[in-house]
């Protein structure tokens, strides 16, 4: 069986919602971007393309399990995104989410006088 190639990326680089996070939200992203080896597959997917386990595995050299359990904790906090293709599943980074994370952590640093 002849496998098909990779989808076309499914970020398609949307607007950006204005509506701010959550608090819970932004404790979610925070904590799934907490660990040195889920930093490293975002890292992995600064190139626009989605990736497999199986990829992501050998990329980083860590167990196809280990890298299972990784990307359920980044799909959790929505840092990841994925489409089913048969036996396998492409996973994808949501940029507009770390774009709002990026954006509302900013915003943290801004001083009002009260």
């Amino acid at each position: 069986m002849e496998l098909k190639p990779p989808p076309a990326c499914l970020d398609d680089d949307p607007p950006v919602d204005p509506t701010p996070l959550t608090c819970n939200e932004m404790a979610a992203i925070a904590k799934a971007l907490g660990h040195p080896a889920r930093m490293d597959i975002v890292e992995y997917f600064m190139e626009c393309r989605p990736h497999t386990v199986g990829e992501i595995a050998d990329h980083l050299d860590l167990a196809q399990s280990t890298v299972s359990e990784h990307l359920r904790i980044l799909r959790s906090a929505n840092i990841l995104r994925t489409e089913p293709d048969g036996p396998r599943t492409w996973h994808c980074l949501n940029r507009v989410v770390l774009k709002r994370f990026a954006r509302d952590t900013e915003s943290l640093t801004v001083r009002t006088d009260r």
